[in-house]
């Protein structure tokens, strides 16, 4: 993780080195490695280097070409040997060179088409004086965050919003619309402009292009994944050694790195297979130097939450000792002013207090670098195969699966029912009929009581539901994925994990985003996924031997929401005085006098399968914390209070 800016004064006024150093120093906690800026007329870039990786020992940036053409880059490529022998015919390039070196070489090969000969996790901003153009690119999945501000005589990007924030000349307000989107329907609503939660701030959407010239701002899509793509393999066994070539490579290509790599591990499935897979190929594979720290947070013996014997059983299979982080503090108040002003949004962890300091002590351990098993449970199993077998007339066989969920997942087999029910009307029912349904669905289904203490106005601000692209006939379970990596709410979820992982100096990484891990499990049949309906079968069947049994054949999941219910409980106090105390979400119109109702304390005891009411209040903490950190007093900023 590094973090990266570029200045343009499109007026023709020049910018001078100082005001490019004053926004980067608003970067310095992405890279400790090195600044560098650069400034030519009326332009500027700035770098805070985080070198992380081999061929990045002596990288500098912004990087320079001969012909005036800046560089500015934050990430890391994954198709590097491609890349080399492709462009090695063309340029004075060799393993050694850095992934800048090779990005700028693909842009003098392959002008402004050059994002899409790149993969892997990255964020770039590159200026040509040559034609007077800048030009922003985003990875295809969306890892790596990137923002600008464009008006006719000024155009700023950064790798963090608070940058843009810094510079005089920009003025914003909160777009509430997006906000409300936010906070009641996670973001349910296409965007296609790359919307924050900041007015005239924009994020440059996954797998596009942002080109800015003296005519305007064009933004384009340089990539997509092909949802008719279908991989069809003679058995199961085949998909099974497929998917373990594409996760091993998913894994490797995370591990390449100069220093120590800490992985996340809690005994769960995901982590458990990053954690053992990593080790596997340490062992096999003498290109991979860089020491494996396992990593974990543990809860007390026999809570819903303990896992340690699970990391007793990889301890045993590979010979390491796992690094345990016990007794962390619970609840969402420890640093969350920081929490916010770093992920710039109102989106705050429902155990902030424990990622916090489990964070801090991953990074005090020497590691630059955290794996973790998130995303698995959204591309290892969908249900949305269930249609497609329907579709093909294999009833029988969607039943069976449905039934057979109920062994190896906590969720009662009738809910996966209605999902097949609700799933098929949807694709077999007028929409106009089916938003009628849900409308009346709607209004009949309670409103939360925290949700109450919103204001109407703003409540309505929040955009409808808009349709989903057409399925293509038997490809329910590719768009469902489709719509896993494309939607908003999980790119704020990257974002989120990308902006609070280097506000504690680590680079996050995960293994099942990777772009052909997920291009490969979309093209594949749904019911591969999940044979014979075997939560995650193809994970648990693809690593036998270097999972440990009792975690392959696992059918419990850690349930933290007891947890989460006792840290809000504990801070309660603290988190109503925030509302009532400066009140912007009151002032601005957003909540209403009298913010919290009675019975909105969550039990630490009552529904324990439910931490609704707890998200629902670290929502509201969120939106007064968002509110005070960018628009309310200077001193309600970060650093000025304890919390």
């Amino acid at each position: 993780m590094s973090g990266i800016l570029g200045l343009w004064n499109r007026d023709g006024r020049p910018v001078h080195s100082s005001e490019v150093r004053r926004l980067s120093a608003t970067l310095s906690h992405r890279g400790h490695d090195g600044e560098g800026v650069e400034t030519q007329r009326t332009v500027g870039f700035a770098s805070r280097l985080s070198r992380i990786s081999l061929e990045s020992a002596h990288e500098t940036q912004p990087l320079m070409d001969p012909s005036g053409v800046v560089l500015v880059f934050d990430g890391r490529l994954d198709n590097r040997e491609d890349l080399l022998s492709v462009l090695r015919t063309t340029a004075a390039l060799s393993v050694e060179s850095s992934d800048p070196a090779l990005v700028l070489s693909a842009y003098r090969a392959f002008g402004d088409n050059f994002p899409a000969h790149l993969d892997g996790d990255f964020a770039l901003g590159l200026y040509d004086p040559n034609q007077s153009k800048l030009l922003l690119a985003r990875d295809p999945v969306g890892v790596r965050p990137i923002y600008y501000y464009a008006s006719r005589d000024l155009f700023v990007f950064a790798s963090e919003i608070k940058t843009l924030l810094a510079h005089p000349g920009i003025v914003t307000h909160p777009n509430d619309d997006v906000v409300a989107d936010l906070l009641f329907t996670r973001l349910a609503a296409e965007d296609t402009r790359g919307l924050t939660c900041f007015q005239n701030i924009f994020s440059v959407l996954p797998a596009h292009l942002t080109i800015a010239g003296p005519e305007g701002i064009v933004t384009k899509r340089y990539w997509d994944f092909d949802r008719s793509r279908q991989v069809r393999l003679r058995s199961f066994d085949e998909y099974a050694e497929a998917f373990r070539h594409h996760f091993e490579r998913a894994v490797r290509r995370r591990l390449r790195c100069a220093g120590p790599v800490a992985i996340s591990v809690s005994g769960g499935l995901d982590s458990s297979a990053v954690f053992c897979v990593g080790e596997t190929l340490k062992r096999t594979e003498p290109g991979i130097r860089s020491p494996l720290l396992g990593v974990s947070y543990t809860f007390p013996d026999g809570s819903p939450s303990d896992e340690k014997h699970f990391l007793v059983e990889i301890e045993r299979a590979y010979g390491v000792e796992i690094t345990r982080m016990d007794n962390l503090p619970t609840g969402i108040i420890d640093g969350c002013r920081e929490a916010i002003w770093h992920a710039e949004a109102p989106f705050l962890d429902a155990q902030w207090s424990r990622t916090h300091a489990y964070l801090t002590a991953v990074r005090g351990l020497g590691a630059k670098v955290l794996l973790t098993g998130h995303w698995g449970d959204q591309f290892l199993f969908d249900d949305a195969y269930l249609v497609d077998l329907c579709r093909r007339g294999q009833w029988l066989q969607a039943w069976q699966h449905i039934n057979a969920f109920g062994e190896w997942v906590d969720i009662p087999v009738h809910w996966f029912r209605r999902r097949l029910f609700a799933a098929l009307l949807k694709r077999h029912v007028p929409g106009v009929i089916v938003e009628r349904l849900r409308e009346i669905r709607n209004r009949w289904r309670p409103t939360g009581d925290v949700l109450q203490c919103y204001t109407e106005g703003f409540r309505e601000r929040a955009a409808p539901r808009v349709p989903r692209l057409a399925v293509l006939p038997g490809r329910a379970h590719a768009q469902s994925l489709y719509d896993h990596v494309r939607s908003r709410y999980h790119v704020l979820c990257m974002e989120w994990n990308n902006k609070v992982g280097a506000m504690h100096g680590l680079d996050m990484a995960f293994p099942f985003l990777d772009r052909d891990l997920i291009a490969f499990l979309m093209a594949i049949p749904g019911e591969a996924l999940s044979r014979n309906g075997v939560h995650k079968g193809l994970l648990r069947d693809a690593l036998q031997g270097v999972l440990p049994p009792s975690i392959a054949s696992r059918t419990s999941k850690a349930d933290f929401t007891g947890d989460v219910n006792e840290g809000v409980v504990r801070h309660y106090d603290w988190l109503a005085r925030c509302l009532h105390t400066g009140g912007m979400a009151t002032g601005l119109g957003y909540v209403k006098s009298d913010p919290l109702p009675a019975g909105s304390r969550p039990p630490i005891t009552g529904d324990p399968m439910s931490s609704e009411l707890s998200w629902a209040l670290g929502d509201l903490l969120s939106l007064e914390l968002w509110l005070q950190g960018f628009f309310g007093p200077k001193n309600a900023q970060i650093g000025m209070e304890v919390y």
